[in-house]
């Protein structure tokens, strides 16, 4: 393969490595990541269903109070019954007392709505908790590997940093220029290789392997020989050839 071919083919494997390490880096490891959604799901239950609980406790509070209230509200307009002096007073202070019951009657049951709802969201914490703890407990365990791991990996990342700053200094500016803007328009997918298409007679023919598009006999001619920076007529990505070992 001609070197200028084979320089950008192996910084285009060096930058995917690269990108490679430093989403592991910043983000969860591949290996983790299943584990590290279970986790974090469970966690985010657990975070629901204890808000429901203090929610419940605060209402609780809430309508036990209003209930309290109530209770001295009516007998403050039970001691008046003995007071009143005209039909008309007796009438009003017994509207007041069964409209303070019924009040105090509707705290209770705030209150009591409540605390089945602080119990209910309190057993299913009991049922997730122990899920939860064996997940966190071998989240733990992976997490600890994985930070021990860290400093290699940000090593292997270093070294490649320094490996594509070398093969980017031997690519020529026009031809880097070319690489870095087909790479960044396919999301680091700059490459595609030309295949032979299998057929059992006629003209041979090949294609782009990224999108099936049909390469002309010329650019494989062209690829092969000269080793240019070629792209996709459709794709607009690189083609390169892997040419069979000898």
């Amino acid at each position: 393969m001609p070197p200028l071919l084979e320089t950008v083919i192996s910084l285009h494997k060096a930058l995917t490595q690269l990108d490679d390490l430093e989403q592991r880096l910043s983000g969860v490891p591949e290996e983790m990541r299943e584990l590290h959604e279970r986790y974090q799901a469970d966690r985010a239950e657990l975070d629901r269903l204890e808000a429901i609980v203090e929610e419940a406790r605060a209402e609780r509070r809430a309508a036990e109070a209003g209930a309290q209230d109530a209770t001295v509200k009516l007998k403050h307009y039970q001691e008046q019954v003995n007071r009143v002096r005209t039909q008309r007073e007796y009438s009003a202070i017994l509207q007041e007392i069964d409209q303070t019951r019924e009040l105090s009657r509707g705290r209770e049951e705030e209150a009591l709505a409540a605390m089945e709802k602080q119990e209910a969201a309190e057993t299913e914490i009991a049922a997730v908790r122990q899920e939860f703890d064996e997940i966190e407990a071998q989240y733990q365990v992976e997490l600890e590997k994985w930070e021990a791991a860290k400093p290699g990996v940000a090593a292997q990342a270093e070294t490649l940093r320094a490996e594509i700053a070398t093969l980017r200094e031997a690519v020529p500016p026009p031809s880097l220029m070319l690489f870095e803007r087909v790479r960044e328009a396919n999301q680091g997918d700059a490459l595609a290789e030309v295949r032979e298409i299998q057929r059992s007679r006629g003209a041979r023919m090949w294609h782009c392997t990224a999108c099936s598009y049909n390469v002309r006999p010329q650019v494989v001619v062209e690829i092969r020989n000269q080793g240019s920076l070629v792209q996709c007529d459709s794709c607009r990505r690189l083609l390169f050839i892997e040419e069979p070992a000898a």
